[in-house]
């Protein structure tokens, strides 16, 4: 089951390992607000102890923003492959406003192929897998829980697709494949497919 909480206008999720009850943290907020994203977890019941693993859904500053602060915490961080290129230019644009901010050690990451993604959540006690959904961004993914739940990051809306917007509509075809029912936005309520 995919709990969550929103702050500043951004919903941050998490999965509970099944094995021992530790948090997979699915997406890492602001840049250089860990304190009040902790204050945040505690709403939901959590205290930050809890969470274990992170994997965002793209590296933009209002989704990993906190990568570099979560691995100093030791919260082990996962980069799927093809998102290790986004990291420099998001940090470029973090450091513009966030002088204090501290860069992702990348040697720190562990980088994980997204086809290998369920086997590494079933070692983790999470039932679920990772596809490549680039319809926002190249680097973005979305994760599938094993009950259709389907966190999407900043994919576009159905509705608001256009039909020569093939990037955007394959993506929401292969979570439509998958049997993708309740879908997570990082922006909006959860709908249903």
């Amino acid at each position: 089951m995919i709990e969550h909480f929103k702050y500043h206008n951004t919903n941050c999720f998490f999965m509970k390992s099944g094995t021992n009850g530790k948090l997979l943290a699915i997406d890492a907020g602001w840049p250089c607000t860990l304190y009040e994203y902790y204050r945040e977890l505690k709403t939901i019941g959590y205290s930050h102890d809890r969470i274990a693993w992170a994997v965002v859904t793209h590296f933009h500053m209002d989704h990993a923003g906190l990568v570099s602060a979560f691995i100093d915490e030791g919260i082990t961080c996962y980069v799927f492959e093809h998102q290790q290129e986004s990291i420099d230019a998001m940090e470029k644009i973090i450091l513009k406003n966030h002088k204090e901010y501290r860069t992702i050690d990348k040697r720190r990451l562990v980088s994980v192929n997204a086809e290998d993604s369920k086997e590494l959540f079933a070692s983790l006690g999470i039932h679920g897998t990772v596809i490549a959904t680039p319809g926002h961004s190249p680097d973005s993914i979305s994760f599938i829980s094993d009950e259709h739940e389907v966190i999407i990051g900043d994919l576009a809306p159905v509705n608001v697709i256009l039909p020569d917007d093939v990037n955007n509509l394959a993506c929401w075809e292969l979570i439509r494949s998958t049997g993708g029912k309740q879908i997570y936005p990082s922006h909006a309520e959860p709908f249903v497919l």
